[in-house]
């Protein structure tokens, strides 16, 4: 593991629940319309496994309370207590609870647009800024989220007063977090974004793979590996994520559940709130929810 991962804690994981009924989640999801729009999580899990996704959005946030253990970078680490976590979009992970006893955690999905609007594009060049690390450990950087979600939620709290904290704060993370370089985003063969492209114009449609193969103009092995390769997930997951990101979208414009699962290609609701859950750690009921 590398030096940089957060050790957890032994004594955590010899813990065990008391008797009784098993706790259950409590995971909620709200939008703010601040600088473009974002997502933030609130959630207190205790059996909750998340399948391997990626994010569109910046994902910056911070582990309350018990262990989250998370593979990502070819490695597992285990995020503790007071530990920050900071996703650059695309950046494939998956994970569960570290210990019986589960974890608390507060999370943002900031869009890329925004994090450049902040960090004003004009001098950052091309690409997309990625982190040091999945998981950092940085007090302030803690005590700020935890600021940002007070004021967030706070009724008397006035969009102004939110923009101007989030334009501090996340010049703040990037100067303490951010990667020492602009990455460039990996230069995609035609055949493959030709794919990616088809994904989203009919991501409502049943797909088959041997017909992204053909497009692509190679066997469906080379096509799985390829686009996982460059996308983070091979076809089929990547179709749900595009999904779910749909979703989320029809979600905040009002739509019911069931509609939306049917409008962006699942089969039922049951079939969305499965891979929803999966991915974002809430159900489509509870996203947006007060």
């Amino acid at each position: 593991m590398a030096d940089t991962a957060i050790k957890c804690n032994e004594k955590a994981r010899s813990r065990s629940e008391p008797p009784g009924r098993p706790p259950r989640n409590r995971a909620v999801m709200k939008h703010s319309d601040v600088l473009g729009g974002l997502d933030y999580l609130a959630a207190d899990y205790h059996r909750q496994n998340f399948s391997k996704h990626v994010h569109n959005e910046y994902l910056i946030g911070l582990i309350e309370r018990g262990v989250h253990d998370v593979w990502c970078r070819g490695e597992v680490w285990h995020a503790g207590s007071g530990t920050v976590a900071t996703f650059a979009p695309g950046e494939p992970h998956f994970g569960g609870a570290g210990d019986d006893l589960g974890w608390s955690q507060k999370i943002f999905y900031v869009p890329e647009c925004l994090i450049r609007q902040v960090l004003e594009e004009g001098q950052i060049g091309p690409g997309t800024i990625d982190f040091k690390s999945p998981f950092q450990e940085n007090v302030a950087v803690a005590h700020g989220l935890t600021a940002l979600w007070r004021l967030l939620e706070h009724e008397h709290s006035s969009a102004l007063e939110i923009e101007e904290y989030l334009i501090r704060f996340l010049r703040y993370v990037f100067a303490e977090a951010g990667g020492s370089r602009v990455a460039e985003r990996k230069l995609v063969p035609p055949r493959f974004r030709a794919v990616r492209d088809f994904i989203h114009a009919h991501s409502a449609e049943v797909l088959q793979l041997a017909a992204l193969a053909a497009l692509a103009g190679c066997s469906k092995a080379t096509l799985i590996d390829g686009f996982k390769a460059h996308f983070g997930l091979p076809p089929t997951r990547y179709l749900i994520q595009v999904r779910i990101d749909q979703a989320r979208r029809l979600l905040r414009r009002g739509q019911q559940v069931a509609e939306v699962a049917v409008a962006v290609g699942f089969a039922d609701q049951s079939h969305l709130t499965r891979h929803f859950k999966a991915v974002l750690g809430v159900t489509p009921a509870r996203y947006l929810s007060v």
